[in-house]
């Protein structure tokens, strides 16, 4: 029975976004406070961001962000004050949203490629670096100086030309900056929801626009003598594909969500004896914040010379959890007179764990994964990573670096990868989003949240990677080879 208990309880953790309505006046005061308990309550990972070593920092934060949502006056300040909060986490994982029914007005700036390149020929803007056409993933976004005719208050608008998000149209605008300094601004970014969130900006140069942990935008007209695109690589940086470079495989993968794992295998088959014929290979992941991690399981056979270790996952078992879990089961919307025996003892099974963790092998550290096919060759494989690797994109990096062929460089990954399986809880004003899982049982003495995985080979942002990283290959492999160490 305890077998039968197990598979059905295992079967019941697998779930997605689940949500739940709650009808309740606007008070930011009423939803901050909604909001703490929900995260110290249901966050898997709150038992490991507030300990006795920082709990009075936690605490002072807490009253002090209680104190600016008694001041909030409208939805979009009490968004900003729940987010303050909640960096307190530093969790990409974990966000708040305003609810469907109190969604944000959608603000639209008509404007056309042609009428934009028009204009920053006959009102000189060219004169100001920042403006010009930006792109990141799915987005492309002319970037202008405020309407004179618009009454907000804020010095540039970044509005689509372009996109491949349903969610979003042309005319809209994505984001809006404010200048601080210099090159240094405050932004107001849409979120995929259309959400505002309140985040810094910097242009680190000429072609590179960096938004606060959501990334960088790539300026794409007018080219800048800096940012140019030379290659192959730079030209399609966010799309999937496969390259040559001086005839070494690239392999680009921007996300792990956009395409099937299907799609993968057919970039691997259609270029397999390439592969096979390559003394190294490139996978470039840089800015890839996430997905599914089925997507790469196609590249694995090509990066791993052997088994790896992939630590068993938990679950944090709070009520509000455990309840959403049952939601996804045959016992939902039934009560507990009309389980059988058998559910009976699943439930009372489940509530056994609640307020602790629950691993289904308490007993192994990790399960053991190997392909049923692994090739000898490439002999090597460079991983290229940033701090935008996130999410799936780390455990990528964390389950391939496990083979002997393989090599990182670059920069440290984000760093949002120790809590997952989201579930989100709406307290009438706002949909609150939190990991409810586990990545492995040490988290507490081997975390990656929120500094990432360092690479094997630093390399420093502003300097081109992909040159410094196949010449320093080049001569590996070549010690290698002749017997230096």
């Amino acid at each position: 029975m305890k077998k039968s208990k197990t598979i059905l309880l295992s079967s019941l953790l697998f779930t997605l976004f689940i949500f739940q309505t709650t009808a309740q006046d606007c008070s930011c005061s009423e939803s901050f406070e909604a909001t703490v308990g929900t995260y110290e309550k249901n966050y898997s990972l709150f038992i490991y961001k507030v300990t006795e070593e920082n709990k009075e920092l936690y605490q002072a934060h807490t009253d002090l962000m209680r104190k600016k949502a008694s001041e909030a006056e409208n939805l979009v300040d009490c968004k900003s004050v729940l987010e303050q909060w909640l960096d307190f986490f530093r969790d990409g994982h974990a966000y708040i949203r305003i609810s469907a029914k109190s969604e944000p007005k959608v603000e639209k700036i008509t404007i056309s490629e042609k009428q934009f390149k028009s204009d920053f020929k006959n009102k000189n803007y060219d004169k100001n670096p920042l403006l010009g056409i930006w792109q990141n993933g799915a987005y492309t976004a002319a970037l202008i100086p405020n309407p004179k005719t618009n009454n907000t208050k804020r010095d540039y608008v970044g509005v689509i030309i372009e996109t491949t998000n349903e969610k979003w149209s042309e005319n809209e605008v994505k984001f809006e900056l404010t200048t601080v300094f210099g090159t240094n601004y405050n932004a107001s970014f849409m979120m995929s929801d259309h959400s505002p969130k309140s985040i810094t900006a910097q242009q680190v140069s000429a072609g590179k626009l960096s938004f606060e942990g959501l990334g960088d935008w790539i300026k794409i007209w007018p080219q800048t003598k800096e940012e140019e695109p030379q290659n192959i690589v730079d030209l399609n940086y966010n799309k999937f594909h496969y390259a040559e470079l001086d005839g070494i495989p690239y392999l680009r993968f921007p996300d792990f969500w956009t395409v099937t794992p299907e799609y993968v295998d057919s970039i691997m088959q259609a270029n397999h004896e390439k592969l096979l014929a390559a003394e190294f290979i490139i996978v470039d992941v840089r800015d890839n914040g996430g997905g599914n991690d089925g997507t790469y399981y196609p590249i694995l056979p090509y990066l791993l010379n052997g088994p790896i270790q992939i630590p068993n996952t938990g679950y944090w078992m709070s009520e509000y959890n455990i309840q959403q879990f049952l939601n996804t089961s045959d016992l939902k919307e039934k009560t507990y007179e009309e389980y059988t025996e058998e559910q009976r003892q699943t439930y009372d099974y489940l509530m056994s764990f609640k307020d602790s963790v629950y691993f289904e092998y308490p007993d192994n550290y990790f399960y053991t994964y190997e392909p049923d096919t692994l090739y000898t060759w490439p002999k090597k494989v460079i991983i290229l990573v940033n701090e935008g690797c996130g999410s799936s994109c780390e455990t990528f990096v964390y389950r391939a670096n496990q083979s002997e062929k393989v090599v990182v460089y670059g920069q440290n990954t984000a760093g949002v990868v120790d809590g997952f399986n989201g579930l989100s809880k709406d307290i009438g004003c706002f949909k609150l989003t939190y990991p409810s899982s586990y990545r492995a049982m040490d988290l507490d003495k081997n975390p990656i949240d929120p500094y990432g995985i360092a690479p094997d080979v630093y390399i420093n942002e502003n300097i081109d990677a992909l040159p410094y990283m196949i010449e320093h290959m080049k001569i590996l492999i070549k010690n290698e080879y002749s017997g230096k160490k």
